[in-house]
């Protein structure tokens, strides 16, 4: 893949989502519409994403069985959509500019006065979501593009000027490689997506290619504490700065306190006591993100103590640990967790408050699943109960026959007391049946549909009392 050049929205008026139900096409779709493109689409369903979409005047066809793109002359999809799909390929017969949503952004951020793009393993939605949110709090107007809905603001974009862009990155696919921002956050770097890259030089490789092509003036933040990540961006040859929870690091939180849904720390600058920080969302992962938006903002010269009375202030990110219903006796979260590195984060930082844990955990992808499961043996340690159910596919094949089961042995054979694999439309029956102790905590945790379990477990809610 090649930096995208060229301005792939100009000479355009009516633009056409293909799949605009995505979280990454909605949000999509609102900046071009902010733009001034006369935007629409299609989905294959109705969501609650299809809905805000009408809602804010961007019409959607669905079900998918017709061709809906009428005049546009610029055609978007995204990788959940295959090469057959009826829409496009007659887009593509009928010589439409057609596109990847990935293209599409890679072109609006390129083109930005400041740009600012986050990826990585884990961690990226919610740092660019902080970065989005301290600079809209302290004025600076940006446009920002992020993978799940920000509670601060109830979307997943922020519409503002053009002076800063933000934009979370997607390295799963090798599409970050179109992009060429002045400034890059890596909050970390693990071997994910391997059923893409198949091995861990390529995956590698690939992030050579994009370090390679960060712009004036350029920086890259990213987490030092990693050696590998920390070898590969010294050379890249790139301006940088480390951040992490070593003191080796520019940037690191030192004499951590950790609260039931926040954290204290001492932010230290190159080795020395800089400011006490406070957060409101739980976990050390957390902190690495606070870190992570500390480097870039000071770097671009906000004032620090304006940032971190604004950290303080940041209420995080839909489906992260995000809270769908709370009383006295037990409380129901639900995460978009579904690396062994996520689960384990999460899962501590709830054992870290003191909390009882049940995790209600759903595998994403029979390659993720088949590639990580030893890796999913301690993952979840923390949570005194694990129920494990039917792997999610992603519309990917199973040539392999790989099932949740695998899991399940790699977990109990870890040691583990309370394991058990229940089938996705038993889960809510068992949950009722089995209420939670008091004062416990019940996540629901995965990057499938099990936010939709969730969903259906809190309308339930009354039938289920704790023991």
């Amino acid at each position: 893949m090649k930096i995208v050049h060229e301005n792939l929205i100009r000479n355009s008026r009516e633009v056409y989502l293909i799949g605009i139900g995505g979280a990454g096409m909605s949000g999509l779709a609102r900046i071009l519409k902010h733009l001034g493109l006369s935007v629409s689409g299609s989905d294959s369903k109705e969501s609650y994403a299809t809905r805000a979409l009408r809602r804010s005047g961007i019409p959607v066809n669905l079900g998918q069985k017709d061709v809906g793109f009428g005049s546009s002359d610029l055609i978007i999809y995204s990788s959940a959509i295959k090469k057959d799909h009826l829409e496009l390929q007659t887009a593509r017969r009928l010589g439409r500019k057609v596109h990847h949503r990935a293209e599409v952004l890679a072109s609006l951020l390129n083109h930005a006065a400041t740009s600012i793009g986050v990826l990585g393993t884990h961690g990226k939605t919610t740092t660019s979501a902080m970065i989005s949110y301290v600079l809209s709090k302290l004025g600076a107007n940006p446009t920002c593009f992020v993978g799940s809905e920000m509670l601060n603001f109830d979307t997943n974009v922020v519409a503002g000027g053009r002076d800063y862009w933000v934009c979370e990155v997607d390295e799963s696919d090798s599409s970050h490689e179109y992009y060429a921002p002045n400034y890059s956050v890596i909050t970390n770097l693990e071997p994910e997506h391997l059923d893409h890259y198949q091995n861990w030089e390529n995956l590698t490789q690939s992030f050579r290619r994009f370090l390679s092509q960060v712009r004036d003036p350029g920086l890259v933040a990213y987490w030092g504490d990693d050696p590998a990540l920390n070898a590969l961006v010294t050379e890249s040859g790139r301006p940088h700065v480390s951040f992490g929870f070593s003191e080796a690091c520019v940037y690191s939180a030192q004499n951590i306190r950790l609260q039931p849904f926040g954290s204290e720390f001492d932010l230290f600058e190159s080795g020395f006591f800089s400011l006490p920080m406070r957060l409101s969302v739980p976990g050390r992962h957390n902190i690495a993100n606070a870190l992570a938006t500390l480097s870039i903002l000071l770097h671009l010269g906000f004032d620090l103590e304006e940032v971190r009375d604004a950290l303080a202030t940041f209420k995080g990110t839909r489906r992260r640990m995000e809270i769908k219903y709370q009383n006295p006796q037990f409380l129901v979260l639900d995460d978009y967790a579904h690396h062994p590195t996520e689960v384990k984060a999460v899962l501590r930082a709830l054992h870290e408050a003191g909390k009882y844990v049940r995790v209600i955990f759903q595998p994403h992808r029979f390659s993720r699943t088949k590639n990580l499961c030893f890796e999913f043996a301690r993952a979840f340690d923390d949570a005194e109960e694990v129920v494990l159910t039917d792997i999610y596919g992603a519309g990917e094949a199973n040539p392999t026959g790989v099932d949740v089961e695998v899991i399940y042995r790699e977990v109990r054979n870890s040691g583990h007391p309370h394991v058990s694999v229940i089938h996705k439309e038993q889960i809510i029956p068992y949950l009722l049946e089995h209420p939670l102790r008091e004062g416990g905590v019940m996540v629901f945790m995965g990057a499938g549909d099990i936010g939709e379990v969730a969903n259906e477990f809190v309308r339930n809610i009354g039938a289920c009392t704790p023991a």
